[in-house]
């Protein structure tokens, strides 16, 4: 009898402790946790929808405690029958929030109308002038003699004194006889010398003749220009030009040069 009420007292005491035995009478006895549990995991996974924005049916799964199934790997070729896996939303802790970009608002370029064109006068060059024309040559021997001949006849036609290229032989002949070319030459033994004025120069002139026949500005009776010109007027002046010349006519008689 003692170990029967030692066997019958075992189940009363576990009986005292039994949740069941404080509950009152007419609670019902909650048959449906593990539904409640399953409905409470798939309103987290809604609540985890509406703070992402959208979440994939996989993630609704993860939240519910079921396992995922593992994502394809890069570049795998799906297998026939099979559905192709959509990337798990994971958990809110590996969320990552970015901030987006700020928008620039940049103003509108401003359109700049472009500088009328302006007309640049070109100026027209003027022509260049004409270079002074050569010196007239009228004896082309090319000595000394030839160059101051030239400027003679030149100076002298300037001043309208009637003498050209034509007479260019005729003035060398009486210079050749008269000084032999000599600028400075005087004579010292003809009749002249013995009156006291000699012949002076080129053309051998006395020095009234050279002032009387002389040209402005050509007042050396030993410049040979000077001289020339002086000469030259004198036998226009006294024989009317070189036809009437003495020495140059007793030449063309053959009777040999005579001073004038």
């Amino acid at each position: 009898m003692g170990s029967h009420n030692s066997n019958n007292r075992a189940p009363r005491k576990a009986a005292l402790f039994s949740p069941d035995r404080y509950r009152p009478r007419h609670a019902a006895k909650p048959k449906n946790l593990g539904r409640i549990g399953a409905r409470t995991s798939v309103s987290a996974s809604l609540l985890m929808m509406s703070v992402a924005g959208s979440a994939s049916p996989l993630a609704m799964a993860s939240g519910s405690g079921e396992a995922a199934p593992p994502a394809p790997a890069a570049g795998a070729t799906p297998v026939a029958g099979t559905v192709a896996a959509v990337p798990v939303l994971g958990p809110p802790s590996t969320w990552v929030v970015t901030t987006p970009a700020p928008v620039l608002d940049i103003p509108a370029a401003v359109e700049v109308a472009a500088p009328e064109p302006v007309a640049v006068e070109t100026p027209v060059a003027e022509p260049a002038p004409a270079p002074p024309p050569a010196p007239e040559v009228f004896d082309t021997t090319g000595d000394p003699i030839a160059g101051w001949i030239n400027e003679a006849i030149r100076v002298m036609r300037a001043q309208g004194v009637p003498v050209g290229g034509g007479d260019v032989q005729a003035i060398r002949t009486i210079i050749d006889k008269e000084s032999s070319g000599n600028p400075n030459a005087v004579n010292r033994w003809d009749s002249n010398w013995r009156a006291g004025h000699p012949s002076k120069g080129l053309m051998q002139c006395i020095d009234s003749t050279f002032n009387a026949h002389k040209l402005p500005g050509h007042d050396d009776i030993f410049n040979p220009v000077d001289n020339i010109i002086a000469g030259v007027r004198y036998t226009i002046s006294r024989y009317g030009g070189f036809d009437g010349h003495p020495g140059l006519k007793s030449i063309r008689k053959g009777s040999g040069y005579r001073g004038y």
